[in-house]
């Protein structure tokens, strides 16, 4: 019963950790369940401690769910019907890795080696396919430190190792080696875990400190964030009204500038309501290109394509330039539940009861694009990411190998109307530019609206919640950082130290 409570507890006090609050001190409380896990007297015990440190976290860290969604003209009270769901599978996530930890290391402080990759194994896995859902990720603690700069090292997972491998320094000394019998270490012998681990926070504090420069370069280019803040619920305003307001923004924006900006970025599904695609957008595409003649647009709207009998729409971002359309770029990595709904074919008569109670129309998903590809324009190839995909490192790194000199980001972040959402998922985005040593440009329809330069500082942003624009200056870069270049092999990493650590304890058990 203590354990439990410590680890529910421990898991409250974490939420702090992360950006928007940023206490990241208290990351290392992260020390307490691995402690807890390690001295488990049986791994049904241990997967209850992971699940309760979970249940803490996940339930105060993404309280923004239910306190948004339930809101009149969204989705309504029943949300808080729904929501424990989501913490209960995110529980059980967290919960099976503590487990697991405990059946293959056994009781002591093996559990210790053998926790960090198989947590953040656990982690990365809890990103990744149809149910990918990133938010929470530990390395996200360091964001605003200068140890956050080893992320253009190692990315946000290797700083997820990092934390862990600190965690479970900490919690050595709290847990005795079973093999050992009664034999007890000596105290200064017992505390070494720990030291290395202030040591290896040391180093990396210093590392990152020297990695920030004193000046950026070159800042030679120009944009315009459009924040048009129209009703994304209700399209309370037709879609020609939404057009107008975003031409409006545009041409006073342009108007306010001493030169014309070399790019225009409007943000997710300004132009819901209009086909960009073909001879049938021209018009469409030349009023928008006529609030600034000589600049690049990068516009959110809806693509269509018809093919094999099918109808199939994407949330899609359009390149525009001389008022033709240079480019698409389909959403890859959908919002599950939000864009994508499993099974919904199969188990129709479900989700239609499902909707009638959040009194929505019967959904469709949306099509998933082809991957991430950078838009061609006259400045090079963009790296651009629409809402949800800014929170995987592995889109904008794809892009940036490929290319990219800069980062591009259009969201509708109106569905965060209450709490952190919104603030969380901006810190997310400005990892990616120090993963990718790129600038990011990010244009919402309510916020946030901002520049992020290659080190993870906002550099500007526009007020949340009001109409209006931001211009901004910002460089093209060409260096390809450790992350971009290695990045991807971190899930094999993981997987291999996880194996070779089991093995090692099994070995040890055995002898």
């Amino acid at each position: 019963m203590i354990a439990g409570l410590l680890a529910l507890a421990s898991g409250v006090v974490l939420a702090a950790a992360l950006p928007p609050t940023g206490m990241w001190p208290l990351a290392f409380v992260l020390a307490v369940p691995f402690a807890l896990i390690a001295r488990a007297e049986a791994p049904r015990d241990a997967f209850l401690i992971g699940a309760l440190f979970a249940l803490g976290f996940f339930g105060v860290y993404i309280i923004w769910l239910p306190l948004s969604f339930s809101l009149p003209g969204m989705l309504g009270p029943f949300f808080w019907l729904l929501h424990p769901l989501l913490l209960a599978v995110l529980a059980a996530m967290w919960g099976l890795v503590g487990g697991l930890t405990r059946l293959l290391a056994g009781r002591g402080a093996a559990a210790l080696w053998l926790l960090p990759p198989l947590w953040v194994l656990g982690e990365w896995l809890r990103s990744q396919g149809y149910f990918g859902f990133p938010w929470g990720t530990l390395g996200y603690a360091w964001l605003d430190t200068p140890v956050g700069q080893a992320a253009a090292l190692v990315g946000v997972t290797g700083l997820s190792l990092l934390t862990a491998v600190l965690a479970a320094a900490l919690a050595a000394p709290f847990v005795s080696d079973e093999r050992r019998g009664a034999r007890q270490a000596r105290a200064w012998l017992r505390l070494t875990p720990a030291l290395a681990a202030v040591a290896l926070l040391a180093t990396a504090w210093w590392w990152g400190a020297r990695a920030l420069p004193a000046s950026i370069g070159p800042i030679e280019s120009t944009a315009l964030l459009v924040q048009g803040n129209v009703d994304p619920f209700g399209r309370a305003v037709s879609a020609a009204r939404e057009l107008d307001v975003h031409l409006a923004i545009t041409e006073l924006g342009v108007a306010g500038m001493a030169a014309a900006p070399d790019l225009v970025i409007w943000p997710e599904g300004a132009v819901i309501g209009y086909d960009l695609d073909g001879a049938a957008g021209e018009a469409v595409r030349e009023r928008i290109q006529s609030a600034a003649p000589n600049s690049t647009f990068v516009v959110g709207g809806r693509g269509r394509d018809a093919g094999g009998g099918l109808d199939r729409s994407f949330n899609s971002a359009f390149l525009i330039e001389q008022g033709q359309l240079r480019g698409r770029y389909d959403k890859h990595v959908l919002v599950p539940f939000g864009e994508r709904w499993p099974l919904i074919d199969t188990l129709g008569g479900a989700y239609r009861a499902v909707f009638g109670a959040l009194n929505l129309p019967m959904m469709t998903s949306t099509t998933p694009g082809p991957g991430p590809v950078p838009l061609a324009s006259r400045l090079g190839p963009l790296a651009t990411g629409i809402c949800y995909e800014s929170v995987f490192p592995a889109v904008s790194a794809a892009m940036v190998a490929d290319g990219a000199r800069v980062l591009v980001v259009i969201t509708n972040d109106a569905w965060f109307a209450r709490g952190d959402g919104a603030r969380q998922h901006l810190d997310m985005g400005r990892m990616r530019a120090i993963e990718t040593r790129r600038f990011l440009l990010r244009a919402g329809n309510d916020g946030i609206t901002g520049v992020v330069d290659p080190y993870g500082r906002l550099q500007a942003e526009y007020p949340r919640f009001t109409a209006g624009h931001l211009a901004v200056r910002f460089g093209l870069r060409e260096e390809l950082t450790p992350f971009v270049r290695f990045g991807h092999h971190w899930p094999w990493v993981l997987l291999a130290s996880t194996v070779l650590v089991s093995g090692v304890v099994s070995i040890g058990r055995a002898t």
